[in-house]
């Protein structure tokens, strides 16, 4: 655990305006495996498909969370296939982020582009509103003037309090242990081994 100031909205190194290194750090925290498809698609894909992380999970492992063992699906070297949502939450975010920079990052985008984009979004938006209802942030802040901006109008948010923080590194290291990739070979419920793409 770590602790962090609830409102400091200081700028980090996955924010401001589209470059090179917040780029890179966005694409780091979800650690994208590179496509297999032909240049223009490998674009599109880069770009719209980043990898969600899933690992290898035991039997017991499932139990213990409640799942049932007998409808999850099987690896093929042994295990069960899982993901954590936070990698889905950070997806939804990066594809949001990618979609207000669009004009930076996307080729030009049919109208077959955009349906697809933007059913997807809505089901992020959706996907994250559930998130942070459901992970309520109870932190109290208040408000104090910036008499250093004469033309701040507005009051900007302060608090002294602090949030527990999941050490994101030892939960990245546990996954990234554990790593499936992204075409694992997979138990078909007959027995019959396939490999699949997961996304």
């Amino acid at each position: 655990m770590r602790h962090e100031y609830a409102s400091d909205h200081s700028s980090s190194k996955y924010s401001g305006l589209p470059n090179d290194d917040n780029t890179q750090a966005w694409d780091d925290l979800i650690m994208r495996e590179p496509s297999q498809r032909s240049p223009s698609e490998k674009l599109f894909q880069k770009l719209t498909q980043p990898k969600a992380t899933f690992f290898n999970t035991s039997a017991d492992e499932l139990a213990q969370v409640g799942e049932e063992v007998d409808n999850s699906v099987r690896l093929a070297d042994g295990g069960y296939i899982a993901g954590l949502g936070v990698y889905h939450d950070i997806h939804c975010l990066r594809r949001l982020r990618l979609f207000l920079h669009s004009d930076y990052y996307y080729p030009p985008l049919t109208e077959v582009n955009l349906r697809y984009l933007r059913k997807h979004l809505d089901h992020c938006i959706e996907s994250l509103r559930k998130a942070v209802m459901c992970n309520v942030d109870t932190n109290i802040y208040t408000f104090t003037w910036d008499d250093t901006t004469a033309a701040d109008h507005r009051p900007n948010p302060k608090s002294n309090q602090m949030r527990k923080c999941t050490n994101w590194e030892a939960v990245e290291g546990w996954v990234t242990k554990r790593h499936v990739p992204l075409n694992p070979m997979l138990m078909r419920p007959s027995g019959v081994s396939d490999r699949i793409h997961m996304v």
